[in-house]
């Protein structure tokens, strides 16, 4: 059985500055015993969040909270709008992107915890200056045992 801390009050959370949105760590897999992590994102108007890519390791959960959101599947594109849900198990491709001219804003859960590491990462290289190519993005989702996917 999972060991949870106290009970914890949410804050303002973790801001990440990306490339392509602001994303801010919600609850992470620390407060939750590694048990989930909530992330909320506010994806730029024309951004990828992420290209194809399959998560060997968690399930992602993804509530369209404003805007819409293009999800692109092994059996097609499907563009959710706001209160819109997409669950994605483990093992099964998908991308995501906002198509729009306008901001979308996300809330993701990831069971287990963990993969908010990944936009940690990605944050902290931003920072520093380092150029955010899809090799590094491929590099540093590996660690989260998540590869890249074709479709």
């Amino acid at each position: 059985m999972t060991s949870f801390p106290d009970i914890v009050v949410g804050t303002a959370g973790e801001v990440l500055e990306l490339p392509f949105g602001v994303f801010t760590v919600r609850i992470s897999g620390s407060q939750t015993g590694g048990a989930l992590s909530v992330v909320d994102s506010v994806l730029a108007a024309g951004a990828l969040g992420a290209a194809p890519h399959v998560h060997h390791a968690h399930e992602e959960y993804f509530l369209v909270v404003a805007g819409e959101v293009t999800f692109d599947t092994a059996d097609g594109v499907l563009t959710v709008g706001a209160g819109g849900s997409v669950s994605v198990p483990r093992g099964q491709a998908h991308g995501y992107r906002n198509a729009t001219s306008e901001a979308a804003r996300l809330t993701t859960v990831f069971t287990p915890a963990g993969y908010e590491n990944y936009f940690r990462a990605v944050a902290a290289a931003a920072a520093s200056g380092v150029e955010i190519t899809p090799s590094l993005l491929n590099e540093l989702r590996a660690e989260q045992r998540t590869t890249p996917a074709d479709f």
